[in-house]
């Protein structure tokens, strides 16, 4: 089926589409919300009501991975679909924190999220139902599927009447405990014939994703330990900690993308009908869950370890906390024996080897300094590779000569991914930081911060197109480059202003950052050394990045006061701007004699991936303004608003401009394509992850004003800052698209420009609106052009781009 308002079903073979990494993100912010009120709530009944909130959201994703593999997501009506269900989805991110609880104010918490999973599960379930109407037996199979869901959700609304009075919590327990017995057990009983994967690739691909949606979540909550855009002291211990911390999350993501995640591929491939149906249930659908609760688990850990460095702090570690810490990180370990046990018939040496290295250390926790606690079991896990290289290096060699054709694919590989998903804690502290500051001073230092994280990152983009070894080398660098950016992500909010106590903010910052690009120097050293071919001698080439970093380090070692990161130093900016364009500008010149990009499809979907985690974040950072205001109907207007503005953000790149750039890299030579890549994606595409981050800030400052008002109260204007940032983002985005689209293709698009128009109109015209009037005049101006562009290109869309990846 094709053709616009349809609903278009999906092949044999196919990728995980753009749309769905989207709604991904989404799923960072409810499993966020998770962590922050089970980490506020850690106690006997509050970490049981955190896993019954992440069973249940765990089976709101799944359906979309069953889902995904018949039917194309980002085809036809189903973008319109999905955008609804992700904003659903927020919703029901938003009411974590009154799912098992109301609190005075607003709408029934628990009721919302009810009524949520009810939506989302039923939507999906209707969208198979449809999907299969020309078909009698799948038509059967998706009546047959709709009594679990049914089920589940009237025992959580149900859960959602019972009276919040004393003594009645355990009735509420119970009857969120039916509702995923319902789900889970109906799944049981429905047996194979319900499951059908269509294509493999995807179906891999999609559960590699969410598992790293949960390492990225465990990053994340190491920056958020120390809290968002606050200056806490950088001490030794902090940034000792936070080293550690990615550490065991790296060490932990290299026990499923180093082996599993490919052996697993290749073994469902090898099975057919039934079996492929329930091997695909049972090791993907059941068995991620545990590796999925154990990464929320560490998550939830680290950031009550990583909470007692600040400074001041001497309480001892409480026992429950490293019983959530170790606990996760032993529950992820079983997960991953009993899937490679499914999948691969053998049991992992390495993972049960951790388990028990975990478990046999752990009485000696309690009795360890925090630091301590967190080397020991950093080393723990990092003992299973190293075993996996030495003592069982033997069947280590043999699985991954079979698995070798599936880890070379063009597109973004694990090691990167990882490393991106970095960026949305990145992000989110840039957005924080002016949001916490909202005068034209902090506007101006955020985004000193954001250029600054962009050169870093755009250095590795452009090692990755030379570098595809997935090797432990390799793995090792990436994973110490994400410590690092973490690491001055944590610095960010002291990067331009020292503040008391602690080691030098400006130092540390560049320190980090020096050390990032200069492992990027090293690697681009080794690759020249082993490549005649390049004509530039690797000390010229780095001449730029050095005389930047020396900038840097001058503004840093400025002697100036000390005590409020908010203060301006214009010598220091000043550095820093010339720092800035000595990077960009002379790297430029350097690196397109001797910078390649030799896979089109690789370097346009590693571009794409950033514009979709900046979008992520600022859905996260929208959510995080009202994470601590009862859910109204107002809040859930605004959610459903933001939303739709950042799905009309979406589809002015991703509806053909991403494809037509792709296509127009494929097609240029060697030369003029390195080129094209760093005109059109090293620089035109900052505008537009600046946009993003700015609309982030707009969002976040615009929900903060709504409070739990009635929805006819249409509350004060935001800040006249926050105003400037949510049109002026929209602005700078919309001009970076169209630039992109230009020297891609050389041809604009008279429709976008007629929208900047609008847009720069209503700057000044709604200044002086309500926070919601103004959100919903610019998301209706961005969404109608959006249809238009979808109506007039009716026969094109009916044929679509290629596929999404």
């Amino acid at each position: 089926m094709g053709g616009v308002g349809r609903i278009q079903l999906a092949g044999d073979a196919g990728d995980v589409s753009r749309l769905e990494l989207f709604l991904d993100l989404i799923f960072v912010f409810a499993f966020l919300n998770v962590t922050g009120v089970t980490a506020e709530q850690l106690n006997l009944s509050g970490l049981p009501r955190g896993l019954l909130l992440l069973v249940l959201l765990w089976w709101c994703w799944a359906p979309f991975a069953w889902l995904g593999s018949t039917v194309r997501l980002d085809r036809g009506v189903m973008p319109v679909v999905m955008f609804g269900l992700s904003a659903t989805l927020f919703v029901m991110g938003l009411t974590v924190r009154e799912a098992f609880e109301d609190r005075p104010g607003g709408l029934s918490g628990p009721l919302v999220f009810a009524v949520g999973y009810l939506i989302v599960r039923g939507t999906t379930l209707t969208v198979a139902a449809v999907a299969a109407a020309g078909e009698v037996r799948p038509r059967r199979l998706a009546r047959r599927a709709w009594p679990p869901p049914l089920a589940g959700a009237l025992f959580l609304l149900a859960a959602a009447l019972v009276p919040d009075e004393v003594g009645l919590e355990w009735i509420r327990f119970a009857l969120v405990g039916c509702a995923i017995v319902a789900e889970y057990g109906g799944a049981l009983l429905l047996g194979a014939d319900l499951w059908r994967i269509g294509s493999i690739p995807y179906w891999a691909e999609r559960h590699a994703l969410i598992i790293l949606i949960g390492f990225g979540e465990t990053i994340i909550s190491v920056g958020l330990s120390q809290g968002v855009a606050t200056a806490q002291p950088l001490t030794p211990e902090v940034l000792t900690g936070a080293l550690l911390g990615v550490a065991l999350a790296g060490a932990l993501w290299w026990t499923y993308f180093d082996v599993a995640r490919f052996a697993a591929e290749q073994a469902l491939e090898r099975v057919v009908g039934t079996r492929r149906a329930l091997l695909g249930r049972d090791a993907y659908s059941f068995l991620h869950l545990p590796m999925m609760t154990g990464l929320i688990l560490v998550a939830l850990g680290l950031k009550k370890v990583l909470g007692e460095l600040q400074v001041g702090s001497d309480k001892p570690t409480p026992l429950l906390t490293l019983l959530v810490l170790h606990g996760g990180v032993a529950l992820y370990l079983l997960g991953l024996v009993l899937f490679e046990v499914r999948t691969l018939r053998i049991l992992g040496r390495s993972p049960v080897l951790g388990i028990l290295l975990v478990g046999g250390l752990a009485p000696l926790a309690p009795h360890l300094p925090v630091l301590a606690e967190l080397a020991v079991l950093a080393a723990a896990v990092g003992a299973t590779a190293l075993a996996d290289l030495t003592v069982f290096r033997r069947r280590h060699r043999r699985l991954h000569a079979q698995i070798g054709p599936a880890q070379e694919h063009a597109g973004v590989t694990p090691k990167e991914l990882f490393f991106d998903l970095v960026f949305v804690y990145a992000f989110l502290q840039v957005a924080a930081l002016m949001a916490d500051d909202p005068t034209w001073p902090g506007l101006a230092r955020g985004l000193l911060v954001l250029a600054v994280l962009w050169q870093g990152w755009c250095a590795y983009a452009w090692l990755a197109a030379e570098v595809r070894a997935e090797n432990a080398v390799v793995r090792l660098v990436m994973v110490l480059v994400v410590a690092l950016t973490a690491m001055i992500t944590l610095a960010s909010p002291q990067a331009l202003d020292d503040s008391r106590g602690g080691l030098p903010g400006p130092l540390v910052f560049v320190a980090c950052y020096g050390a990032i690009r200069l492992l990027h120097l090293a690697s681009f050293g080794l690759v020249a050394w082993q490549n005649p071919a390049w004509r530039t001698p690797p000390v010229r080439a780095a001449t730029p990045t050095l005389v930047a970093l020396g900038l840097m380090l001058v503004a840093a070692l400025l002697p100036l006061p000390v005590g409020d990161v908010r203060q301006f130093s214009p010598p220091r900016v000043a550095l820093w701007v010339l720092a800035i364009a000595v990077d960009v500008l002379g790297n430029a010149r350097v690196g397109v004699r001797h910078l390649s990009v030799r896979s089109a499809e690789h370097w346009a979907d590693r571009h794409s991936l950033i514009i979709i985690i900046g979008l992520g974040e600022a859905v996260i950072s929208m959510g995080t303004a009202v994470v601590y205001t009862p859910i109204s109907a107002r809040i859930v207007v605004a959610a459903f608003l933001g939303t739709a503005l950042l799905a009309a953000l979406w589809w002015t790149y991703f509806g053909w401009d991403s494809t037509e750039g792709e296509r127009a890299l494929a097609a240029a030579d060697l030369r003029t394509r390195t080129r094209l890549a760093r005109d059109a994606y090293t620089w035109l595409h900052l505008p537009m992850v600046a946009g993003i981050v700015l609309v982030s800030l707009g969002l976040r400052k615009t929900m903060s004003v709504l409070g739990s008002r009635g929805f006819f109260e249409l509350g004060p204007p935001p800040y006249p800052l926050a105003h400037a940032a949510l049109f002026g983002g929209v602005l700078l985005y919309l001009l970076g698209v169209q630039a992109f689209r230009w020297r891609t293709t050389g041809r604009g698009r008279p429709a976008r420009q007629a929208l900047t128009l609008v847009v720069a109109a209503l700057l000044p015209l709604t200044a002086g609106l309500s926070a919601l009037l103004s959100l919903a005049l610019l998301a209706a101006a961005c969404l109608a052009l959006t249809a238009f562009e979808v109506l007039r290109d009716h026969e094109r869309a009916a044929t679509g781009p290629v596929p999404s990846r």
